[in-house]
């Protein structure tokens, strides 16, 4: 039984308010009335909840794959019939990913009280981004939450598998570099100054080459602890700052300087970008809410003010496509998809179109990165080992001549 707050008149002069139980509002209107009070202004009573994890929200992370869990299977729940609070309330009972199911469980309560599911979902802002609230308002304004919660789910979906492609494309390279590093790392700390020492009754001068990975290797055999010390405080430190806006800045600007890498991050973003304002605008979200709500999903600091300086340009009356027009992060085909889009009513559509074709370069990019830096870092690493054991050998083949 839900509670309803009132106003109403005891008589010409007398006015009331306070809070009645029942069942709906015309049964509460039908209660006041029985007992001689007349209401002129009732409203559903959402109490405000204290969440027992409230103060454990900023230390949740829940991952991406578990809220695409969520949002598929309370789609498909709401597309079988199943009331929204019910939907919730067995959505609980899952512990495949605790965190989420105590959130669950504390919506459910508010949803039971009258709340919509855009209300409860703003109670966890670090858990559901505004593109995903603002989405779900849509929808419920809508009337079409099942329809708009399975686009919602499979935006997500796209966004995972694409982020697990650059991923994937980037760690075999990371894994010959990182386990190249710590070759280097052993060889000049722990092998090379155990052979140097068969050079102390050497009595020639050292080839160059020899002399300076000695030099270099003493170095490492005696400030080893030293120098692992210094590269942990380098990442600690090198991670802290990138969590900074100034880093951040710093090193989104750094990135785009660099030719395939530019194009490889412009493709990924615009894809990103054209993908989540199609789905937003297709669930019902106004084109300046959207726009806000996209500039979130847009990573790299630099291209992210040109989305903030559009979503501006729109506000003020600008028309998308000449928003789009006067930016320099679309290209000449991204504004001929977004123009024809807009002129013919579907703009979602060629919003569409416009993040498949990103997608496809991309990839194509990311494939062409790994091809060329695979085979580099590999070069790096054989090269810089291979000199090293030729530096070593070379006294050897001094001293065979000489005897010879």
């Amino acid at each position: 039984m839900a509670q309803f707050v009132y106003k109403a008149k005891k008589g010409p002069q007398d006015m009331t308010s306070g809070i009645i139980e029942a069942d709906n509002a015309s049964e509460a209107v039908a209660k006041l009335t029985h007992v001689g009070i007349m209401p002129f202004d009732i409203k559903l009573h959402v109490k405000e909840l204290v969440f027992d994890n409230k103060s454990r929200e900023s230390k949740l992370k829940i991952s991406q794959a578990a809220l695409f869990q969520f949002t598929r299977q309370l789609a498909d729940l709401l597309e079988a019939g199943v009331p929204l609070a019910r939907c919730m309330e067995l959505l609980s009972r899952q512990r495949q990913f605790p965190d989420l199911s105590d959130i669950i469980m504390n919506m459910t309560d508010l949803l039971r009280q009258g709340g919509s599911l855009s209300v409860a979902l703003t109670k966890y802002p670090k858990v559901f981004s505004p593109l995903y609230i603002h989405t779900v308002k849509a929808a419920e304004s809508s009337g079409q939450l099942p329809l708009v919660l399975n686009r919602l789910s499979q935006f997500l979906e796209n966004d995972m598998q694409m982020q697990s492609k650059v991923k994937s494309s980037l760690l075999y390279p990371a894994i010959i570099f990182l386990v190249g590093l710590l070759t280097l790392f052993v060889l000049l700390s722990f092998v090379l100054p155990r052979l140097t020492l068969m050079f102390d009754d050497f009595g020639a001068q050292l080839p160059l080459a020899t002399r300076i990975v000695v030099a270099v290797s003493q170095v490492f055999a005696h400030f080893w602890w030293l120098m692992a010390a210094g590269a942990g405080v380098l990442v600690y430190g090198g991670r802290a700052y990138l969590k900074t806006l100034k880093g951040k800045a710093a090193f989104d600007a750094i990135v785009l300087k660099v030719p395939l890498l530019k194009s490889f991050i412009e493709n990924t973003q615009l894809s990103r970008f054209a993908r989540t304002l199609g789905m937003l605008l297709e669930s019902g979200v106004p084109i300046v809410t959207a726009l806000e709500s996209v500039t979130l999903v847009v990573d790299n600091s630099a291209l992210q003010d040109e989305v903030r300086q559009m979503t501006f340009k729109v506000k003020s009356g600008m028309s998308l496509t000449q928003a789009v027009k006067s930016s320099t992060l679309f290209p000449e085909m991204a504004v001929d998809l977004i123009a024809v889009g807009q002129e013919s009513g579907k703009l979602e559509r060629g919003l569409y179109k416009l993040a498949a074709n990103c997608e496809r370069e991309s990839q194509a990019l990311a494939q062409t990165f790994v091809t060329i830096l695979g085979p580099a870092v590999l070069v790096f690493v054989v090269g810089m080992v291979g000199f090293m054991v030729v530096s070593m050998l070379l006294p050897m083949f001094q001293m065979n001549m000489l005897i010879n």
